[in-house]
């Protein structure tokens, strides 16, 4: 067995647990070799056979990985949001596949991929709650999403969805919204939502 089909075969090995995402770190451990030198032949070798992509410094995918995985582990300390978490609630419809918005505290970040994108928008401290951990990757509750939503709507950030009509609140647990709503120290904002929630009758 050549090194390049020993390398595929570790690399579908850990596939599946890792969702197509690897920390250079991670490969460093999968792939020992006896030198760095060696080790980055090897990486260039499963690069060239287009069996593991760099999607950014430090973390390469294979084909079908997990955008929101890769999404984490950009950020550890972030959360998905807007439409991914939307959608998966039916508050809105269908969602670009291709496309993850997710929110950190500091500064947006964004990356492209091919034809990926991950946009990491960034809140004050006050504003990083309301999010689960399911599997590894930080997901904002129904509830946050829709909040994150009109915070960055009301801020300038363009949705594909109209936010007046579009958005299926039936689901949404007004009570958690409301103790979310109370954290944050905008008034105009809040009023902002209040207003839009009376759009949708709730």
């Amino acid at each position: 067995m050549n090194s390049l089909v020993k390398d595929l075969k570790i690399i579908e090995k850990f596939r599946k647990d890792t969702r197509g995402v690897f920390f250079l770190s991670d490969l460093l451990v999968m792939l020992p070799s006896e030198n760095i030198d060696l080790f980055y032949r090897r990486l260039r070798n499963l690069e060239r056979e287009k069996i593991i992509k760099r999607f950014a410094r430090g973390i390469y995918v294979t084909e079908n990985f997990d955008l929101a995985v890769a999404s984490q582990k950009l950020c550890a300390d972030s959360y998905i949001s807007f439409e991914a978490v939307l959608a998966r609630n039916l508050v809105i419809g269908t969602v670009p596949k291709n496309t993850i918005r997710a929110v950190k505290i500091g500064k947006k970040r964004e990356y492209k991929f091919e034809n990926f994108t991950v946009s990491q928008l960034g809140v004050s401290k006050h504003l990083f709650f309301g999010f689960e951990n399911k599997d590894g990757v930080n997901i904002a509750t129904r509830e946050k999403a829709v909040l994150d939503t009109l915070y960055f709507y009301n801020k300038g950030v363009t949705f594909y969805f109209d936010i007046y009509s579009d958005m299926n609140l039936e689901f949404i647990d007004m009570k958690v919204l409301n103790e979310y709503l109370a954290r944050y120290k905008n008034p105009k904002f809040v009023k902002f939502v209040e207003n839009i929630l009376k759009g949708y009758n709730l």
